[in-house]
Parts: structure tokens; sequence; C-alpha cells
């Protein structure tokens, strides 16, 4: 949204960058607010808080209406989909295993040989 490559006439290559075409004004969406499309009234603070994950935040808002909410601002990029492939990785992680283990053994047996 504030990136400066950002071009008054998009060209293919900017387009298939997703680089979003200059306006003057900054535009938002309303899927891109914090509440939604919820209006909060009368509102006497906010309270933010961590979690365990780096791209997640805790937001309150207090006064005349209470509201919480998750936020995150870069997506969840540090969130497995709930399609990860746990046993692909598992099955990586023992290969590599394996592989280091048969090659450690063999440079023994060449140093040895030597």
């Amino acid at each position: 949204l504030l990136d400066p490559r950002r071009p008054t006439i998009p060209t293919a290559e900017d387009r298939q960058e997703q680089l979003i075409p200059y306006t003057p004004q900054l535009t938002l969406s309303p899927l891109a607010y914090v509440t939604y499309n919820k209006t909060l009234q009368d509102i006497r603070g906010m309270v933010t808080g961590v979690t365990g994950l780096e791209s997640t935040s805790l937001l309150f808002v207090y006064g005349t209406d209470l509201f919480f909410t998750r936020v995150t601002p870069a997506k969840t990029f540090d969130m497995l989909n709930e399609d990860f492939d746990y046993y692909l990785i598992g099955l990586v992680l023992l290969g590599l295993c394996f592989g280091t283990i048969v090659t450690q053994a063999l440079a023994e047996n060449k140093a040895l040989n030597k």
C-alpha cells in the first residue's frame, strides 16, 4: 500500500508483482479494519497483548462497547496450514539423519584406508 514503486499506469510486469497503482488518496477496504464492519462507541482505551506467534497480537478495546480480536497484520506467516504434510517432513528428517550416519561411516572408512 505504501510501496514507493507504485506506478501511475501499471504495466504487465507491475501487475505480475501485484503493485497497487498510485492514487493521491489512500483508500482502505472495510475488510482491512480491525473492527471489521462494527462501530465501537465511546472508546476509553485499548490494551494489546503478545501471543506465542510472531505474526499475531491480541487487541482489547473497552468503553461503552467491549471488543476483543486477534490481529495478524502480515497474515499468519508463521502458522502451518491445516493440510501440512507432517509425515513427509518426518520422512525427510529421517532420510537426512540416515544420510548423515552413512556419510560419516564412509568418511571414517576412507580415512582408515589412507
